[in-house]
């Protein structure tokens, strides 16, 4: 029989050594980690109720008053579901009582934000990394819990677009669709690490601007304006959730007849375009003919940039589309797309209340007939020396206004 091993005083040094090796590449791991440099707040509960007040009770408001304000650089406009308004600022993504404008959860991360929006009915928090906007975080709109994450090689700066059960982020030369669980449906563009190359069609174009259609409207479809070397300004529609993510799968892509466009709107069977001089709509069909074109009572100079972060200025809901060229509110109609009012001389594309659009203007909220675009009302905002574009939502008795970095409550 082999005599029972012993411990030496050698085999006790060396497991004391290996334990405090571990111990310390462990710490070092997460001393370094993005877990030690995040800091996560939830909320004990849903939002409490609050008695609304006439601007979602049914009825129109018959004044506003400030009621909070706070600085919220991320979001390119306001963000309320769920009596929670979010802003985002300085690295946080705050969850503030819709009423009081209190922090009811937050996230903050020691990286800059790149931008902040709403799909899903959830909140995407979207992180630099390097010099790339690559890492996303979904947050509960009402308690501020983690959802799905992801790690990509975003462009920066980006945008974000939401459409039914996707979202797409924008870039010069490279952008991306996810589905709801943030998984990647869709790459387009100038792969940063390509691993069959030819399969994008185009990757020495520029993407002036983007738009996205609601997967139940007929198949989730995604529209480009490109800007390629030697040629004219290029419409490009495909899939938005092709059967290989980085295989685009093009339905069409046509010349457009002029060096400048951006893409406004898609419905089931059209796309919208813009362009300059003259100011006009161009709307096309499913296979890319141009069915009609409508002249626009715009200044040709709100149609010869490019919008911010490719994205136009537009609000959907079920009856109309309403988009904001820089100067002017144009409302499209939201089966054929064709314009049907036009008001000069406002800031943004309004909300919807009580069956009345409320128009941000210069010094108030128009009230507008939301068939015809006649205004029948106004409601004096004092937004101090704010000159700038104005994006609006109302959700539980407020209305919220993006004035340039700031969100501002209206009660």
């Amino acid at each position: 029989m082999l005599p029972p091993e012993r411990r030496t005083r050698w085999d006790l040094t060396a497991a004391a050594v290996v334990a405090v090796i571990v111990f310390t590449v462990a710490a070092a791991l997460w001393w370094t980690s993005d877990a030690h440099r995040t800091t996560l707040t939830t909320a004990a509960g849903p939002a409490p109720s609050n008695a609304t007040s006439a601007a979602g009770s049914g009825s129109l408001p018959t004044a506003l008053t400030e009621a909070w304000r706070a600085p919220s650089s991320a979001t390119p406009v306001p963000l309320a579901a769920d009596g929670t308004a979010v802003t985002g600022a300085a690295g946080v993504v705050a969850g503030r009582d819709l009423h009081t404008g209190a922090v009811r959860w937050s996230y903050q991360r020691d990286r800059s934000l790149c931008t902040v929006a709403a799909a899903f009915h959830q909140v995407l928090a979207v992180y630099e990394r390097s010099e790339t906007c690559s890492q996303v975080t979904t947050l509960g709109w009402i308690d501020g819990r983690r959802g799905p994450q992801r790690t990509g090689p975003v462009e920066a700066p980006t945008r974000l677009v939401a459409a039914g059960n996707q979202v797409a982020a924008t870039g010069r030369r490279y952008l991306e669709v996810w589905r709801s669980d943030l998984v990647r449906t869709l790459a387009y563009g100038r792969l940063p690490t390509p691993v069959q190359p030819a399969t994008q069609p185009r990757p020495d174009c520029l993407h002036d601007s983007v738009a996205l259609s609601n997967a139940k409207l007929g198949g989730g479809k995604l529209a480009v304006v490109e800007q390629c070397p030697g040629e004219r300004v290029r419409l490009t529609v495909q899939r938005s959730d092709p059967k290989e993510p980085d295989h685009p799968e093009v339905i069409f892509s046509t010349l457009l007849s002029g060096q400048q466009a951006q893409v406004v709107a898609m419905s089931a069977e059209r796309v919208a375009v813009a362009l300059p001089d003259p100011a006009r709509l161009a709307v096309l069909d499913g296979q890319g003919k141009e069915v009609a074109e409508y002249p626009l009572a715009i200044p040709d100079a709100d149609l010869r940039g490019n919008p911010p972060g490719g994205l136009a200025d537009v609000t959907e809901t079920p009856t109309e589309i309403r988009w904001f060229t820089g100067s002017a509110t144009v409302a499209l109609d939201i089966a054929d797309l064709r314009p049907r009012w036009t008001r000069p001389g406002s800031l943004g594309t309004g909300s919807e209340v009580a069956g009345r659009l409320l128009l941000p203007v210069p010094g108030a909220l128009a009230v507008l007939d939301t068939t015809t675009g006649q205004q029948l009302g106004a409601l004096p905002v004092d937004r101090g020396g704010y000159r700038g574009p104005v994006g609006t939502t109302s959700s539980g008795g407020v209305v919220l206004e993006q004035r340039g970095d700031t969100l501002v409550a209206l009660r």
